[in-house]
């Protein structure tokens, strides 16, 4: 079905706050972004803002959910997520998601807020939900290191994805923390050595 004007014009604002948003929260952090900084950041007013957003958390959601994953729902099982090699296959992950984080302070802006708002039942709901969706996307690509046959079907591919999940955030939040680049060969190596 065709959009009308209305329905387009609405969309492109939402898409433009949403962008000014990552680019505000990857400079100032969560905490320190005010909705006048997003909206100015946008070229729009509140009442605008409101129209898509109740508030600054519904509004990260939005942002978060907007980020996505790896594998869309439909291309899950279709999608041919395992090379010819191990290692080879392994590099490739890591700097898929590398390249994807390390550009931006977004790790560090998406640990702000839940640390901004982590009484919140809501947002300790929706972070297990989010990190289990991605240990999921890891498991996934795990699960066809496996069926290869060059990761034991007898290690748990959820945990061994929680592992290697945890491998790259906390190298990802080290580079940020203190500014050495990430070695991805290393990283390799290290999630290379956990998957044997």
């Amino acid at each position: 079905m065709t959009k009308n004007k209305f329905q387009q014009k609405r969309e492109h604002t939402y898409h433009k706050l949403l962008e000014a948003g990552m680019d505000v929260f990857c400079e100032q952090g969560y905490a320190a972004t005010t909705l006048e900084d997003i909206t100015a950041r946008a070229g729009y007013t509140k009442g605008a803002f409101y129209v898509h957003f109740k508030n600054k958390q519904d509004f990260f959601f939005h942002l978060l959910g907007h980020q996505g994953f790896f594998f869309k729902e439909e291309h899950r099982e279709a999608t041919q997520i395992v090379g010819e090699d191990f290692k080879q296959t392994v590099s490739y992950w890591a700097n898929e998601v590398l390249s994807r984080y390390i550009s931006s302070r977004w790790t560090l802006v998406f640990y702000d807020f839940y640390i901004q708002n982590r009484h919140d039942e809501k947002v300790r709901t929706y972070f297990r939900e989010y990190h289990s969706k991605w240990a999921e996307d890891i498991a996934l690509i795990i699960r066809g290191l496996q069926k290869k046959g060059w990761v034991t079907r007898e290690k748990d591919a959820k945990d061994l994805a929680i592992r290697c999940y945890d491998i790259i955030t906390g190298g990802i939040i080290h580079h940020h923390m203190d500014g050495e680049p990430i070695d991805v060969d290393k990283m390799t190596e290290a999630i290379l050595a956990l998957l044997k």
